[in-house]
């Protein structure tokens, strides 16, 4: 009786030990994530305020040849 006690303690330390490892390798691969997130959101404004300066920049043009031929 003594041995069957043990032998489920230890498989249920074991399977502690399976799902608290799992969590810590969720965890480092959710904040891998949150960083990769932040690098593109980052990426985006860039990108977003870009085209915004291009189209500006393309309007401004545009306006300056209308005006040349009033």
């Amino acid at each position: 009786m003594s041995f069957s006690n043990w032998s489920n303690d230890s498989q249920a330390h074991t399977r502690i030990c399976v799902l608290e490892s799992q969590n810590e390798v969720k965890g480092a691969r959710v904040a891998s994530l949150e960083t990769e997130n932040l690098v593109l959101k980052n990426e985006i404004e860039r990108l977003q305020n870009l085209i915004k300066s291009i189209t500006e920049s393309d309007i401004s043009i545009n306006e300056d040849v209308l005006n040349r031929f009033k």
